[in-house]
């Protein structure tokens, strides 16, 4: 703080002074409101010398005047170094300093603090982003393949150095290298790893556009390696990308089977629209009578209501396409067990379209039959669990009958007078029909 404030009153001398001082006075294990090596690179920076910064760098750096705390401060420092003879153009010098800064520490004096911080920098990422980055501006493509494949021994490598790799040598038309830096990439991330999609991705498609379909059972391979390890969330890209090199390569068959698997993986968020994706297809290439039996496995193994209900009505179309009328109100009927007229009326007018147009008087009455039905049973289970939020629970039965009339639309029945009146006996049976218990035993 006091450096800054010679600084900005013009006083360079006794900025630098304050800072010398600092680095003698400072222990990093006390130090708090900062990093202990921001006092280098300040005092570096203030120095209009270069010889002087530099003389600074290898005080710190080599020879380890200053001890830190944490591996990242003298690894900055490193990297700042670094930096001023980029910006001095010595570029062999900045890159001898970068491989310099993560090669293993040997020297036996080193103890303590300081031998725990300076083995760090190996594993410094800070450092490792910075040598690769020269390698491939500066280096020799030995030294580039050199130091990513130590990163990955290291197991400092990121999914980006990765791919990174793997493009750096599909520049330099070493193909089946990069293949290799993909598959130890796949090992160093494996699902469910944040990087392992991106990496089996750009693996996958590099591959098939250098092989395309001259090594099916390769690539065949590669996709069963990656869609066993995925999990279902991830996997409906990778089953397109496979469905569409089999269209394009392979047999149509196989294809078919890719799309009816992805239908079985993905989570049930996405089975309606992996379904209708395998429709599709199946469509394209067998023609719609062959879809009826993937309607009916859909139907069966959707797991929600309404995805259900919406294919029941693509079903019932296909019917109706075929001509099959019966059938298609029989899918429309089963359909409608799944289908709350209150949120879903979309499947309800489309019956009510395909009995005006197909049907008769006894179907139509028929629909209207189901349509009650369906209806009083979603509303008994929304009162009893959906349809009523945590601020119910502790209704009052009278509460609670006020509020379902209200939804409904129907006006409550005032409770009756209790009071008993002199001269008259009150009735054995009061209003029977009235009370549910009763209701229910008659039932």
């Amino acid at each position: 703080r006091r450096a800054e404030l010679y600084t900005v009153q013009n006083q360079t001398q006794q900025a630098v002074a304050a800072l010398e001082e600092a680095l003698t006075t400072v222990q990093a294990n006390k130090a708090v409101n900062g990093m202990p090596s921001q006092l280098v690179l300040q005092l570096a920076k203030l120095y209009n010398d270069v010889d002087k910064a530099r003389d600074l760098y290898d005080r710190i750096c080599n020879q380890y005047t200053y001890v830190f705390k944490q591996v990242d401060d003298l690894a900055q420092c490193h990297a700042a170094w670094v930096e001023l003879e980029l910006g001095q153009e010595e570029w062999d010098t900045a890159l001898s300093l970068a491989r310099r800064a993560v090669a293993p520490a040997t020297d036996p004096t080193l103890q303590g603090q300081v031998a725990r911080v300076a083995k760090g920098l190996p594993k410094s990422l800070r450092l490792w982003d910075l040598l690769l980055d020269l390698e491939e501006s500066l280096g020799t493509v030995t030294t580039t393949k050199d130091s990513y494949n130590r990163a990955m021994e290291l197991k400092v490598a990121t999914p980006m150095h990765i791919l990174n790799f793997g493009s750096f040598l599909k520049e330099q038309k070493y193909f089946e290298e990069s293949f290799t830096a993909y598959e130890r990439g796949v090992e160093l991330f494996p699902f469910p790893h944040a990087g392992a999609k991106l990496l089996w991705k750009t693996y996958l498609q590099e591959f098939m556009e250098r092989y395309g379909g001259t090594k099916m059972e390769r690539t065949r391979d590669l996709f069963q390696r990656c869609l066993e390890a995925c999990p279902p969330e991830d996997c409906s890209e990778f089953f397109m990308m496979q469905g569409k090199f089999e269209e394009k390569h392979g047999l149509t068959k196989r294809a078919l089977n890719v799309y009816r698997t992805m239908c079985q993986k993905v989570v049930p968020e996405e089975q309606y629209t992996a379904y209708q994706l395998f429709i599709a297809k199946t469509i394209q290439y067998m023609g719609v009578p062959a879809t009826r039996d993937i309607y009916q496995e859909a139907v069966t193994k959707l797991a929600d209501g309404p995805a259900v209900a919406k294919m029941c009505l693509d079903f019932a179309k296909m019917e109706v396409s075929l001509h099959e009328v019966d059938r298609a109100r029989a899918v429309l009927a089963y359909g409608a067990q799944l289908a709350d007229p209150r949120r879903l009326p979309e499947y309800w007018s489309r019956w009510h379209e395909f009995e005006v147009s197909h049907g008769n008087e006894e179907t139509f009455r028929e629909m209207l039959r189901i349509k009650r039905s369906v209806q009083a049973a979603f509303s008994t289970v929304n009162y009893n669990a959906t349809g009523m939020d945590a601020s119910t629970e502790n209704l009052s039965n009278e509460e609670a009958m006020h509020m379902i009339a209200d939804r409904e639309g129907v006006e409550v029945a005032p409770e009756r007078n209790t009071t008993v009146v002199k001269g008259f006996v009150s009735s054995k049976r009061k209003a029977a029909a009235a009370e549910l218990d009763e209701v229910e035993n008659r039932v």
